[in-house]
């Protein structure tokens, strides 16, 4: 496992060494790798998929809130630049939805549905709106 030994200055070496922690069970140091990655000098989108990461690592943890204040961290960062559709934006919403923060969600869920008008994937997050009218 050449990430655990590699030295860690690009992102994806970050990101590959929490990987190879996450795979071998070991949660909490995937964790403590990703908190420095997002405190390094990347790119805006690098430390907001960072935030990301530390979101879907929180939740696995039963870390909720903290998974939900990363993800709010991480969309408010890049709102403002063009990104790719991801999955991991529905894994967002939902995670907003099963902590009863309909708020925060249908706010980012507008937020992210805007951005259609570039990549027309992000329509897969429309049946999210029918859950938050129920």
């Amino acid at each position: 496992m050449f990430a655990l030994v590699r030295p860690l200055r690009k992102y994806m070496h970050y990101v590959e060494r929490a990987a190879a922690y996450e795979s071998l069970f070991l949660r909490r140091r995937a964790l403590e790798t990703m908190k420095r990655a997002v405190i390094q000098p990347f790119t805006d989108k690098e430390i907001a998929s960072g935030l990301v990461y530390l979101g879907l690592l929180s939740l696995k943890m039963k870390n909720h809130r903290q998974a939900l204040d990363y993800f709010d961290q991480s969309l408010d960062m890049i709102m403002e630049e063009p990104f790719p559709y991801s999955s991991n934006f529905g894994k967002i919403i939902k995670a907003f939805i099963r902590q009863g923060d309909k708020e925060r969600a249908q706010y980012w869920l507008n937020q992210l549905l805007a951005k259609q008008s570039y990549d027309r994937r992000f329509k897969r997050l429309e049946k999210y709106r029918e859950i938050l009218r129920a």
